[in-house]
């Protein structure tokens, strides 16, 4: 009879062993990350505005909060500078997920990478400067259909709490924000779906 295992998003190390021989894999291992989630009323409007880029989409689900260059080269070096939380010993070894860095281990890449990244303003421009595009922006997603909570996306992050609370709030629009959730970094235990499974999501050879 077909037998179902669910297990994570950690497992057992006897566990985790198995699937790997079975799977065939190298590693079972990686970080996942989440960003960390604002209360929309604690953005101060008058440095942040809704846009989509490109105009594309509704318009309302995205918040920008715009930085000048010398606030984009402040948040660099703190983020830089911020302390992190250091990595358990059975941690050390695990990759991260490249479509999900750690925003200072992306900044650690170099100074503009960011601005290729989450915090790239192509595409966008600023009300409150008449229009002009800024030099760098933070981007907010709804968080809840309600739009009450906004998370900044691509912020997640190995920073402690109290580094992140710092940090974000040098973010113009950010400076009184309250957080409903500091981001983090976790490992996940997984197994490459279209690699090792058959369209029935059964393990190929068995």
């Amino acid at each position: 009879k077909p037998v179902i295992i669910a297990t994570g998003p950690l497992t057992s190390d006897k566990m985790a062993t198995r699937l790997q021989e079975i799977t065939h894999s190298d590693s079972l291992h990686f970080f996942d990350a989440i960003a960390p989630i604002v209360y929309t009323e604690s953005v101060d409007m008058d440095k942040a505005w809704y846009q989509s880029r490109y105009d594309k989409g509704d318009g309302t689900d995205y918040l920008k909060c715009p930085l000048s260059k010398q606030e984009y080269n402040d948040f660099i070096d703190a983020l830089l500078a911020g302390e992190k939380v250091q990595f358990h010993d059975w941690e050390k070894d695990t990759p991260y997920f490249e479509g999900c860095l750690p925003i200072e281990v992306m900044a650690e890449r170099g100074r503009q990478t960011l601005l290729f990244g989450p915090m790239k303003p192509v595409g966008l421009s600023d009300p409150h400067e008449n229009g002009r595009r800024p030099f760098a922006v933070v981007q907010l997603r709804k968080e809840n259909k309600q739009g009450t909570l906004m998370n900044l996306v691509g912020f997640q992050t190995k920073l402690t709490y109290g580094a992140q609370k710092q940090i974000f709030r040098m973010i113009p629009a950010l400076q009184n924000a309250e957080f409903a959730r500091f981001g983090g970094i976790h490992r996940n235990t997984f197994v490459c779906g279209p690699k090792v499974l058959d369209e029935k999501l059964s393990l190929k050879g068995y």
